[in-house]
């Protein structure tokens, strides 16, 4: 099978999961009961989210990206708190951009 490459594959989720929560964990990480409720609530919009990370020195981040901005809004509200820093944004993106030029 023939897997896209790194670029390409989050070009394409960005263009798809516009909506996005950049998380910073707390130095210690998150607690296993945050951790549970992360996981909780990403199981509910199954096959509508994606999520990638960093970790370069200090600069860990981890990006969960939904769908619907109203899903990225709760997550935002419900596990900003709990982050050391957290960041809700709209992606614009590449890919889209070009494939719809394109034609």
């Amino acid at each position: 099978m023939n897997r896209p490459s790194y670029a390409t594959w989050r070009a394409q989720s960005g263009a798809k999961y516009r909506y996005c929560v950049d998380l910073i964990p707390p130095p210690e990480g998150f607690s296993d009961e945050v951790d549970e409720e992360i996981i909780e609530f990403v199981e509910r919009c199954s096959g509508t989210f994606d999520l990638c990370g960093e970790i370069t020195d200090r600069d860990a981040f981890i990006r969960y990206c939904f769908e619907q901005a109203a899903d990225a809004e709760a997550f935002h509200d419900r596990f900003a708190r709990a982050a050391e820093k957290a960041i809700l944004k709209k992606l614009m993106s590449i890919y889209y951009r070009t494939d719809r030029s394109s034609q």
